[in-house]
This record gives C-alpha cells, structure tokens and sequence, in this order.
C-alpha cells in the first residue's frame, strides 16, 4: 500500500489535507527549515555522517517526528532545478543515506521527499535562490541572468516531477523566498502580480498544492506604547497592502499566507526595546534599554498585525502559516533575553491569533545571526541541533515545544491506495 497524494486546501484559516474519496482531515505545521540545497552544494546540509559529527535523512526524520514537528521548509535555488545540478559527493555519506539518490538535483531532490514520507514528514519547497550565490530579491533578475519564463520553468519540472501519489508528502510551494525588491501592486517587479502568474503556474501543473505566498520588504509608520515612528518591514513581512489587493488564484482554497518574523538577532529593530543610543555603521546601538515582558509582548503583537496579521480579519479563508520565524535563542546575550523572548511571544501571538503553524528557522547549526545582543555586531551560530548534528540543542527544543498547542497538530495522513507496477501520478 501507498499513499494517494491528498488535495491540500487552506481554508477556514486552516490546512487540509483532503483524500479523493472526500476525507477531510486539519492538520496544524509544527516545521522546520533546513537548508543546503539553495546553495552551490546542493544538497540539506548534515548529512555526511562520520566519527565525528553528521547525520541522515532517516535520523533527522525520526528526530522530528519524536518532538512533534510534522512538516519541513525545504529551500531550492532555481539555476539548480534549471541545471538539474548534481549535489556535491563529499557532503554525503552514501552508506548510510543510501536511500537517496546523488545523480542529479531532481533525484536528490526526490528521494529525500520520499525519505521523510516514511515518517510522514511533510516538505514544503521554498523556491529561495535565483542564483546559488544570491538570492535575488524578484522572480526574475538581469543581474543573476534569470528571467521569468526560466522561473516558471522551474516551476513546471517541479510539478511535472513531482505532483503524484509516489511524493503524497509534498504539500506545496513558497513562490518565492523574500521578494524585498518587489512592490504590491506598484511598479515593477509588483509581487502581487508575481505571486498571481508563479500560483497559477504551479496549480496548472498540480492542483493538489498549495501557493505559500511571503510579504515583500517595505514599512510604515506604527504606535507602540507611547512612542510612534517609522518601522522596516523584516524581509518576507511586508503584506501590508494583501489585505485590499490579494494574490489572485484561478482555484479556490490554495493560498496560504506565508510571512516572516524575526527577532533581534537578525536586526535590532527599535520597537523591541524601550529606549536605544545612536546607530553604529553596522546596524548595532550604542546602548539600549530592554522592555519588560508586558510591553515587549505587546509590541510583537501590534508590528506582526500590522505586517501582516491584520490579514486574518480581511480574508477569514486562507491560513496564516510562518514562513520563517525565531533564529537566535539559547545563545541570547541580553541581560533579560530580549532575542529569546521576542521569539517566544511570536509563538505566543501566533497560537491567540490561530495561525496554523509555523517553520522555524533553521535546523541547521550554522545559521548565523549578527546582533547579540544589540550593542554587539558579529557572527552567533545557532540551530535546532547542535554542530555536532546529532545533539539536540535542549534550550531551542523546549522554546518550540509551544508550538504543540498548534490547533490540529498531528502527523500529516496517509491515504492509503493500491500501488500499481507502473507508477502513477497521484
């Protein structure tokens, strides 16, 4: 027996996971991001097993199964779709990852989606990178020589390769990882409109998906507190004019929205503290002065609704799923954890607002922050699991495991079929 690929809808706010026969089953993301194979190397980094540190497919899947995490964010870079670019040998341990294949991008890309199948671990592809060197903050790029019909090229491999009952467990697309050089429905490039044409791209070649679509990069003016002043969107945030101006599919129930939030690791944002000194040339303050739990709480809450929270209220359909969120945590230097916690109040935010989950950023030990705390520039490395990649960092776990109140948090469904000799699209 197999699994059918479900007809995955975002509806009531809500995903579902609906099986032919009319089975409709919410599931809630608790997810991950991991990251590797947006980059020249091509392939989720970890995963060259050794004496020493590394891991596989089947560890990290059994990892988060275990902890409840029941979906994972999987960046691409288009040039490697486009290339079919093989991963690179020396990143692997073939032994004991022999399930999947190093050939070419689209295997590699294949059987690791089918690895986590077996765990039930759902893949959400993040179209990421237009380039393995620069993401690119369009869809398309003169400078990184990508122009939109290869974007949507890559688009038709991946639902041509793809979109069928052998990959069940791959739920959809993020159109495109922070559009930040994009407006809403201004001047070219007008996300808005890219995000409409990529959608509607993906839904002629699989239905059964569903368009993760992120905010672009701009601001606004907002009032926390006492203090009113102009605030700078976290790339992939800005959906400020989605509300009036949605992405406009050609089938119903497959949008979701996919906005990220950070924290001060990433950039000191001045609303996430009580009073800051003068900026330095590297972003960081001079000095600064924390909030308390109560007004740092509030001011998550008032910059994510006005980001894109707000959008739960205007389109009461589609779900609000975080793209990326968290980053800096157990490594926070501030006296009273201001990184830390503004990750946890968006979580908290997250589950009043009844989002329906979330993808952490990252699994990866490497991610790298600048700011901790906000007096102090330079490179902080932190992830889900240690650098050793087999021990899981305590602290970041137990942050995450409020993510378990996610409303319908499970193992996404298998819908068993009959497996035919020769394979078939779901």
């Amino acid at each position: 027996m197999g699994c059918e690929l479900p007809d995955y809808q975002s509806k009531n706010g809500q995903i579902f996971a609906v099986s032919k026969n009319g089975t409709e089953v919410p599931v809630g993301i608790k997810g991950v991001n991991w990251f590797g194979m947006e980059t020249g190397l091509a392939i989720p980094f970890g995963l060259w097993e050794n004496m020493d540190n590394g891991t596989s497919v089947y560890e990290i899947a059994a990892f988060l199964a275990r902890n409840k995490f029941n979906s994972i964010r999987l960046p691409v870079c288009i040039k490697n779709i486009l290339n079919n670019t093989p991963p690179e040998k020396t990143l692997i341990n073939v032994n004991t990852n022999r399930a999947i294949n190093i050939t070419s991008y689209m295997a590699a890309l294949e059987t690791i989606v089918e690895a986590l199948g077996y765990r039930h671990i759902t893949v959400m592809i993040s179209l990421h990178t237009l380039d393995t060197k620069k993401s690119g903050g369009a869809w398309y790029s003169d400078e990184l020589d990508v122009t939109e019909d290869q974007f949507l090229e890559a688009v038709d491999i991946l639902t041509k390769n793809l979109c069928s009952s052998k990959y069940w467990n791959i739920i959809g697309l993020d159109l495109k990882n922070e559009p930040y050089q994009c407006s809403w429905g201004g001047k070219a490039p007008d996300w808005q409109e890219g995000s409409t044409k990529i959608g509607n791209r993906m839904l002629e070649g699989c239905p059964n998906w569903l368009a993760f679509v992120e905010g672009i990069g701009s601001g606004g003016t907002v009032t926390v507190g006492s203090r009113t002043a102009p605030y700078y969107d976290w790339w992939g945030a800005g959906l400020e004019d989605a509300g009036a101006n949605p992405t406009k599919l050609t089938v119903s129930n497959k949008l979701v929205w996919a906005p990220h939030y950070y924290n001060t690791g990433v950039y000191p944002a001045w609303y996430l503290y009580a009073s800051t000194g003068t900026v330095g040339a590297s972003g960081a303050f001079s000095s600064y002065v924390e909030l308390d739990d109560e007004e740092l709480r509030s001011n998550v809450e008032t910059t994510m609704d006005i980001m894109f929270g707000y959008l739960l209220g205007v389109d009461t359909n589609s779900a609000m799923v975080m793209g990326e969120f968290a980053g800096l945590y157990a490594k926070d230097a501030h006296p009273k954890l201001t990184t830390k916690r503004t990750t946890d109040y968006t979580i908290e935010v997250m589950l009043k607002a009844g989002y329906a989950g979330g993808y952490m950023w990252s699994l990866n030990p490497e991610s790298a922050y600048q700011y901790n705390p906000a007096d102090t520039y330079g490179t902080f490395t932190e992830g889900l699991l240690e650098d050793d990649w087999l021990t899981p960092n305590k602290v970041f776990l137990e942050g995450m495991a409020a993510l378990n109140d996610v409303k319908d948090l499970k193992m996404f469904p298998c819908f068993p079929q009959e497996v035919s000799s020769s394979s078939s699209s779901g």
